[in-house]
């Protein structure tokens, strides 16, 4: 696999590259890293459902941003997301972008891991959340809505959790 680093002032794992994702403690620990800036750090939504976005550059780099997103509620999983962090690159111009200090960012960051962590709790799936999160971890999380969305389209009614009871065999 080649190399791809999306920050240089961070080493990223080849499992991490390839998952574009990193574990909770990964994320704070690159949050604390003394060559990382903090620009922002927000709760909003994506595609996927709710969750805390943060941006950040390496200091010598600031122009290459990279955003990471974690801790809330993936609604094709329907699942809270509480011990990892996707990321992506982030093609926003960095110029006038403040740098937030390290310890509002980490207290956001607490805060919102609190308030997830205290609402998580196991709950059955529907079968299509099961079947997205199959369909994740084969594909990637866009690879799997769109092919679930396309199988949706074409009628495939055993998504739906209550098509054993419409099962007449």
């Amino acid at each position: 696999m080649p190399e791809r680093q999306p920050l240089p002032c961070i080493a990223l794992t080849e499992r991490e590259q390839l998952y574009d994702q990193v574990s909770h403690t990964r994320f704070i620990a690159l949050l604390l890293q003394p060559d990382i800036d903090i620009h922002e750090i927000k709760e909003d939504t994506n595609s996927f459902g709710s969750f805390v976005f943060v941006t950040l550059s390496c200091r010598d780099e600031p122009q290459k941003l990279l955003t990471m997103w974690g801790c809330g509620y993936h609604e094709h999983r329907e699942r809270w997301i509480t011990d990892s962090w996707q990321w992506y690159e982030s093609y926003r111009k960095a110029e006038n972008l403040p740098v937030i200090p390290k310890e509002e960012a980490l207290a956001h960051v607490k805060d919102r891991e609190a308030y997830v962590r205290a609402n998580a709790s196991p709950s059955q799936p529907s079968r299509r959340a099961q079947l997205y999160e199959l369909l994740a971890d084969v594909v990637d999380e866009d690879g799997a809505l769109s092919e679930l969305e396309d199988l949706e389209n074409l009628g495939w009614v055993f998504l739906s959790d209550d098509a054993d009871e419409n099962d007449t065999r």
